[in-house]
């Protein structure tokens, strides 16, 4: 027999009404519905949900999650309403190290809950989980998308999610959300922090013999791609010094990649630049560029501060 529980969304109003906006509804519904699905994937847990019928008090939407696992039911539906509804403050991109960490944790996770049992804190475990899960990307503009519809309805006052046993209990205290909290879960914006490859290296296609501001082409890890050339005095050499391009050239450079998430929490790529040319290769030997040299001293010395305080 499957284990059941289930979750629900209760939308309170400034009047005494039982009736919702459909597009208000279903627009939440449908990020509500994707942050589980978000959630049971992360943590490699097959679940599967049915609508219930909804009820008054305000505006109750609910949904059955069936699974086989009774206390892993319990621990994606309270994280999933602890990460909807806390407001966790946190730099979603942090450094490579904490993302590496974080990474380890989740894995962490989903050992713990592949071998939970009935005498685990569910709570305590919900926590942890609603913690580690609130820093992923697509939870993150999956939420912010769930509180711009709710703003967007003036007729909503507050809303709770809350996790239920197979008898309609919540597992813990109703946590509701006041309207004039909601634009603190909004994103915004939806750029990301640029990402930089400090060691890329891109065969010139067509480079840019003209002054202006005109955009470059080259291949980067086998792929095609349009750039922006930032470096000035790298544009310098080529109209001052006479820099010359033969088929085959290529430059190993500081490529800042631009980003910003979808309306799904997808990472989209927005454009390319170079800000520093490190070195040219032309078939010989390569030529470094001064501002090269000196890109890489300042990344060795801030690469040794780094090591000194880990």
């Amino acid at each position: 027999m499957e284990a059941i529980n289930k979750l629900e969304l209760h939308y309170y109003f400034d009047d005494d009404s039982h009736d919702i906006d459909a597009i208000t509804r279903n627009k939440c519904e449908a990020e509500l519905l994707a942050i589980i699905s978000e959630v049971a994937t992360l943590l490699d847990i097959k679940t599967r949900l049915i609508s219930e019928i909804p009820l008054e008090g305000g505006f109750k939407d609910k949904w059955k999650a069936l699974g086989e696992n009774s206390q892993q039911l319990q621990v994606i539906l309270m994280a999933v309403g602890l990460v909807t509804t806390i407001y966790f403050t946190y730099d979603p991109e942090g450094d490579a190290r904490t993302k590496e960490l974080e990474q380890l944790q989740i894995q962490e996770l989903k050992m713990k809950l592949q071998q939970i049992n009935s005498s685990d804190n569910i709570n305590d475990l919900a926590k942890v989980t609603a913690k580690k899960l609130s820093k992923n990307l697509k939870i993150t503009k999956r939420k912010s998308n769930f509180y711009t519809h709710l703003n967007n309805d003036p007729k909503v006052k507050s809303i709770s999610i809350s996790a239920l046993d197979n008898k309609d209990n919540p597992f813990s205290q109703e946590k509701i959300i006041d309207r004039r909290a909601f634009r603190e879960f909004i994103l915004s914006t939806n750029k990301l922090r640029a990402e930089e490859d400090d060691n890329a290296q891109i065969e010139l296609i067509s480079p840019v013999l003209k002054d202006g501001n005109y955009k470059w082409k080259g291949i980067y890890k086998d792929q095609t791609i349009s750039f922006n050339m930032h470096d000035q005095k790298f544009k310098e050499s080529i109209f001052i010094d006479g820099l010359n391009f033969h088929a085959g050239t290529s430059i190993n450079c500081v490529l800042r990649i631009n980003r910003e998430l979808d309306e799904i929490g997808e990472v989209k790529i927005k454009g390319y630049s170079v800000p520093t040319v490190i070195e040219v290769l032309d078939g010989q030997s390569p030529h470094e560029t001064p501002q090269g040299k000196a890109h890489r001293h300042a990344k060795s010395m801030y690469d040794k501060q780094r090591d000194m305080f880990v």
